[in-house]
């Protein structure tokens, strides 16, 4: 499913890892089902030696036993024939397929943020969201003019402050013993993704 950075503004934390999230998890999802079904794609998915570790271990949970079964059924049969013909040298690197679709779907994502930025309007639903996680602003920053990058840094300063506010809201309302939490509730998490991403996302 093809989706739009458009459709993320009203999202909590970093807009790119919000819709990379979304695409991720229906990526696994049809892969798994693929990996049982389609012979063609298990063959891919061995040949590629699986996933990653943080992949592999998302995907088993995602995966029915069965499914795991299959695949792992796969890697091990692999694994012995290249053993036992001395080739195994060649074959510790793992090609993780849905690594490289997040990696590609983010390149897409990153170019379509730096189009819908140059776009007045956008750029008002841009200040109304949390903006950008510090990895994928640094990403963006070096790829557009010197008025965008302003206009980037100014927001992220503004949301940064905003955020500040929502944490020293939630902590004060922690120490009174107060439940009535409002808007500042998911404070704590926009913080760790605005710093870090998205779990498992790669930085280079």
């Amino acid at each position: 499913m093809e989706r739009s950075l458009r459709v993320a503004t009203d999202y909590r934390g970093c807009l790119i890892c919000h819709v990379l999230d979304k695409d991720e998890t229906d990526y696994m999802a049809s892969l798994q089902y693929q990996t049982i079904k389609d012979e063609r794609v298990r063959q891919g998915v061995v040949s590629s030696n699986g996933y990653c570790n943080f992949h592999f271990h998302q995907m088993a949970r995602l995966a029915s036993p069965m499914g795991n079964a299959v695949l792992g059924k796969g890697l091990i049969e692999r694994e012995i024939g290249e053993m036992e013909h001395g080739s195994l040298e060649s074959n510790w690197e793992i090609d993780c397929l849905v690594c490289r679709y997040v990696a590609e779907r983010e390149e897409v994502y990153l170019e379509e943020l730096q189009i819908l930025l140059t776009d007045k309007v956008f750029q008002k639903e841009y200040e109304g969201s949390d903006g950008l996680c510090r990895i994928h602003l640094k990403k963006v920053l070096n790829s557009v003019e010197d008025v965008l990058s302003r206009f980037l840094l100014k927001t992220q300063v503004m949301h940064l402050k905003l955020l500040k506010v929502e944490l020293d809201t939630f902590i004060s309302k922690v120490r009174s013993t107060s439940r009535d939490m409002g808007y500042e509730k998911n404070s704590w998490w926009v913080a760790i993704e605005k710093w870090v991403g998205k779990k498992g996302l790669k930085v280079k």
